[in-house]
């Protein structure tokens, strides 16, 4: 299971998609896009490099090549490409829509600021050409010194007869040797201690430790412009004059969570309290908390520069200074290779359009203005983000359309690829980074982003849609600047995302972090997002945090996770060691406030479930404040805790058919446990504090084997130390699903310590596994309904859709936001009857005519005014919470107005069946799907003196299940009827200027008046957007809900009998 090294990039370049090799997929995702091993791992199976050019090429060739060129051909290249401020004669002049070829085996050194653009289908294109040079065609952000001199002259250098300097014009701020083979080594800067990453599972192990004899935390220091943090040590804080410390580089952890080491300057230094004083991680004043048992460096003071294994110092005297080395062994620079890197962007532009670049390598490249620079412009409200903090290899500052980074590498770098769209107005989309790999980072892999952040209330710049395919990365995200954490790949707020088949090994922060929708504390209505993050191999990530995941969802869905792979989150916390908790808070899934999650067949691997060990996992899937998530057929091995749940008072969330093996304490943390059994059944003796919806929470068809304990579920905190207990609070608690799962006797995975996850001969996890439905996102859904009730009301008929309306805004308060159930009429526990979408629940609702059996929902309900309080501007201004009102038309229901409607729907009627209501809501306008008195589908939407109506032209009351989609667009003006994954019918519609607005009931398989249906219904809701309003078809929607890959497991195979096997594997 050991990722085996990189593959150099020749052969990379070679290697085709495992995929590639089957029939071709028709969706994307329907490629795994990765290779997959049916034990349970994935490989990475890049696509083979492909030359391409336009019609216009031009050469260039930093060693060779002259600007008074024409650089039209191999034989008279440029020197500089036209975008680089450097360049002269014809190569300034010649810009345009061209092909800009690299040579490869040459470094260009210099800065490309883009000011062209490409055409649809005609992209500019920085390139190489395989036939043109060999080796890597390198852009590079450092300069080659030379000249060097011994002997230091400066007063705190130690050992100066071993130091080599030289003068240069410019602030070199990183430092590398380069070897006859390419084989690269980073020289660190001036530091105490001289520490090594010699535990690869703790790279701070050598780090110095606060020990704060008096206070543990919340010391304090008056500073220059106010009050400090104040770290203690009294073991190294000592025996040195303040000239040491004062003004150098404090990398120091902070809490309580999160806690990546921040760069910030020593301001005061207390020689009698054996203290320093420094700032906060946010840019100023004391945020965070500096505990006991945290840990910290110094660097960038000619004090340090003492490491026979090599260190740097860089002595600034106006825009240049002069750089003092110490290399390895003592080594002479002057017969080295050594460069300082100077340059931060590469390749920038601020307005980007149908920019591909690919086949390049990227090396060296620096921060762009202090490390120690906090995000924010301050002068701005609000504020603005700061570009410096943000610097990258490739950089999209603003607008963009058609931007692809393909097949390059980026090495030694301090950020690879950024893309971000900023203001109101602006507008990024159609992002592609594909089959790249990345080594060695300071701050990260990749982020596209919109403009939001921490603070803002109103909408920014917009994202649209977002493929990170096949991507690979090692040891990323080792220095991040201040008020970041080194994650991996970041999408923020795309409008649709894929990620898959990327392999990250050792990110310092998130493996892959993805925010849907809009961030919290955000008001603007989104109507629909779509995120697929699948067949992801994540191994080892959060070595430098605490509090993320390896593979980590935010707000709002649907999110589709599955067939990844989670090894080894780590989130040590140093200092928990000290306090006699768990030190690890890293989670293999971590759902941070995120919604209408799917996540199925991943595999999540702990390294430890010993919470008294350093290598401790803490959770598998770890939740606050989420709701309205599925998570089944999953694997889950050796962790602390199965699942973590914080907030969990909106219910709304399943776990079905995992398996979950070695567990050293809870499998589920659903509620915060009592401090004692004594306490917890105290308090559960008492009334309830609080109210937990497990009505509408689903446990089932689990295997669990060796486990310390199975959880804690209720309000009281009351410890439920086996399954009986865990079971008999399901059913105290009258949950959707109380079954639970199996324990079982014997292990139910071959062998998850080496990596084979399939179920073991005569496992417990045979035939044990479910069936859920997964819907394919919808854009503006307001009603949905599987046909199951809640657990303590067989008449309420739980509504499960998701839209991020306008009044979404904080997090918290996401699940006091209206729901639409539906109440049924006459319909009791008797009436739900196994569907074919789903089989862990009776799932399909039987309505029959002579029972006068219906559903309602109220129209008084749906037009019921509501009212909160949140920030109407952001907190960057001082805002504070004011009254908020939501009614009429600003409610987003089952109301229909002038939008365009869709109707889905899966039923069956019984045969011959004629007349019956599907859905309507109708009194005098309005809209109704029906079965006509042909047997027929009759879809009609009427308001004021129009109306229109469409009927199938295939019968539906054959007695067989059938799916249907209804859509009126308005501005097509046209009715449209999909029946069983097909275009039906279409005819004329009503446009925009008609509203469906009415004051009737929505009413489901019948009326009060009559109409009822014979027959059932299995899955039916309602969207304000047509298909293409999801930017999805009737093809691809229906391949998804009736052959998608929630029917399959990790390796893409269906079962081979009638049921799945629990986890993410099949048997074999």
């Amino acid at each position: 299971m050991k990722i085996p090294p990189f593959i150099p990039l020749a052969l990379a370049l070679a290697v085709t998609d495992a995929a590639a090799a089957d029939t071709p997929a028709r969706w994307i995702w329907q490629e795994p896009h990765a290779k997959v091993d049916p034990k349970g791992d994935l490989a990475w199976a890049p696509r083979p490099f492909a030359f391409e050019k336009g019609a216009s090429v031009r050469y260039i060739d930093f060693e060779g090549g002259d600007d008074a060129n024409p650089g039209d051909a191999p034989a008279k290249p440029w020197k500089h490409h036209p975008w680089d401020p450097q360049a002269k004669g014809q190569a300034a002049a010649g810009a345009g829509l061209h092909t800009y070829i690299f040579k490869r085996g040459v470094t260009y050194r210099g800065r490309l600021v883009v000011k062209d653009a490409g055409k649809p289908g005609e992209p500019i294109r920085l390139t190489s050409d395989p036939a043109w040079g060999t080796g890597e065609a390198i852009l590079c952000g450092s300069d080659r010194v030379a000249g060097w001199k011994k002997g230091a002259a400066h007063k705190d250098i130690p050992e100066p007869e071993k130091v080599w300097w030289v003068d240069l014009d410019y602030v070199p701020k990183a430092v590398w040797t380069v070897g006859p083979r390419g084989e690269t080594v980073r020289i660190p800067l001036a530091r105490t201690p001289n520490w090594k990453r010699s535990n690869p599972d703790d790279v701070k192990s050598e780090w110095w430790t606060w020990d704060n004899p008096g206070k543990p935390f919340g010391n304090t220091i008056q500073g220059p412009g106010g009050p400090l943090h104040l770290g203690i040590d009294t073991q190294h804080i000592k025996d040195k004059p303040e000239d040491y410390f004062k003004g150098a580089l404090i990398w120091p952890e902070f809490g309580w969570v999160m806690s990546t080491p921040y760069p910030t300057e020593v301001e005061v230094v207390d020689l009698k309290q054996h203290g320093l004083g420094f700032a906060g991680w946010t840019g100023g004043g004391t945020g965070g908390v500096i505990m006991r048992g945290m840990r910290y460096y110094l660097e960038d003071k000619p004090h340090y520069l003492d490491d026979p294994d090599g260190e740097y110092w860089f002595e600034k005297k106006g825009g240049g200074g002069r750089l003092y080395l110490r290399l390895p062994g003592g080594a002479d620079p002057n017969a080295a290779r050594v460069e300082a890197g100077r340059r931060a962007c590469l390749v920038d532009g601020t307005q980007v359009a149908h920019l591909h670049v690919t086949g390049l390598s990227f090396r060296f490249t620096v921060p762009e203005g202090p490390i120690t620079m906090a995000p924010w412009d301050f002068s701005t409200k609000p504020w603005g983000i700061r570009p410096e903090p943000n610097a990258a290899c490739v950089r999209v500052w603003g607008e963009g359309r058609d931007i692809r980074v393909a097949h390059c590498r980026f090495e030694h770098v301090f950020f690879p690829v950024r893309v971000r769209s900023l203001l109101p107005g602006q507008r990024v989309d159609d992002v592609r980074i594909e089959d790249n790999e990345f080594r060695h980072t300071d701050n990260g892999i990749l982020s596209v982003a919109d403009g939001s952040g921490w603070g803002y209330a109103q909408p920014r710049g917009r994202l649209g849609d977002v493929r990170i395919l096949r991507n690979r990365s090692f040891e990323t995200g080792t220095r991040p600047v201040r008020y970041s954490n080194g994650a991996g790949i970041q999408v923020h707020c795309a409008r649709t995302v894929e990620i898959a088949g990327n392999v990250i090994e050792r990110s310092y922060g998130q493996g892959i972090d993805v925010h849907g929708a809009k961030t919290s504390g955000l008001w603007g209505d989104v109507p629909f997002v779509r995120h697929l993050i699948h067949h992801n191999k994540v191994w080892e990530s959060m070595l430098n945090g605490n509090d993320y995941g390896g593979i980590e969802t935010w707000q709002g869905g649907p999110f589709y996770v599955y067939g990844n792979l989670s090894y080894n989150a780590q989130g040590y916390q140093h200092w928990q060691r000290y306090t006699g908790h768990a030190p690890g808070f890293g989670h293999a899934y971590y759902l941070d406030g995120a919604f209408k999650n799917y996540h199925f067949n991943n595999i999540a691997w702990g390294k430890s479930k010993d919470d008294t060990l350093p290598t401790a996992n803490c959770s598998a899937f770890q939740e606050i404040h989420s709701y309205q998530n599925t998570f089944f057929q999953n694997t889950v091995f050796n962790f602390h805790a199965g699942s973590r749940r914080q907030a969990p008072v909106a219910g709304r969330n399943k776990y079905l058919a995992n398996v979950w093996d070695g567990i050293g304490k809870h499998v589920f943390r659903h509620a915060d446990p009592a401090k004692t059994a004594a306490e917890g059944n105290a308090k559960d003796a008492g009334p309830p504090k609080d109210h937990f919806a497990l009505e509408t929470n689903a446990y089932g068809r689990n295997v669990f084997h060796d486990f310390a304990e199975m959880g804690v579920l209720e309000p009281s905190g009351r410890w439920l130390l086996t399954f009986d207990d865990f079971r008999g609070a399901l059913e105290k608690g009258k949950a959707l699903l109380a079954e639970l799962g199996v324990v079982a006797k014997a292990p139910p995975l071959r062998d998850p310590a080496k990596g084979d996850f399939r179920p073991a001969a005569g496992s417990a996890a045979r035939d044990q596994g479910v069936k859920v439905f997964v819907p394919w996102a919808l854009s503006g859904v307001v009603g949905e309904w599987n046909f199951y009730p809640a657990g303590d009301d067989p008449a309420n008929l739980i509504d499960e859709h998701w839209y991020m309306t306008d009044y979404f805004v904080s997090r918290e308060a996401y699940h006091e936001r209206p729901m639409y159930p539906l109440r049924g009429v006459r319909i009791g526990k008797e009436d739900y009857v196994p569907g074919p979408l789903e089989d862990w629940i009776p799932g399909a609702l039987r309505f029959a005519a002579a029972k006068k059996t219906y559903a309602v929902l109220a129209h008084a309900d749906l037009m019921k005014p509501f009212s909160f309080r949140d920030l109407k501007k952001s907190r960057h201004e001082g805002a504070q919470p004011e009254p908020c009102t939501v009614e009429g038309e600003a409610l987003r229901n089952p109301q229909v107005y002038t939008s365009n409607l869709l109707i889905e729907a899966y039923f069956k009627t019984e045969p011959g069946h004629a007349g019956g209501v599907l859905l309507e809501k109708m009194k005098g306008g309005g809209y109704s799907l029906a079965v006509n008195a042909a047997g027929k589908l009759a879809f009609r939407v009427a308001g004021g003196a129009a109306s229109a109506a469409v009927e199938s032209a295939a019968k539906v009351n054959d007695g067989t299940w059938h799916h249907a989609i209804v859509e009126a667009d308005r501005t097509a003006k046209t009715l449209t009827v999909y029946v069983d994954g097909r275009k039906d019918a279409s005819a004329a519609g009503v446009d925009g200027t008609v509203s469906l607005a009415n004051e009737g009931d929505v009413y489901v398989g019948g009326t009060p008046e009559g109409r009822h249906l014979d027959g059932a219904l299995d899955f039916l809701r309602i969207a304000l957007g047509t298909l293409a309003d999801a930017d999805t078809t009737i093809e691809e929607l229906y391949a998804w809900e009736f052959d998608g890959p929630f029917l399959r497991d990790f390796a893409g195979r269906k079962p081979a009998d009638a049921k799945r096997d629990a986890g993410a594997l099949e048997s074999e």
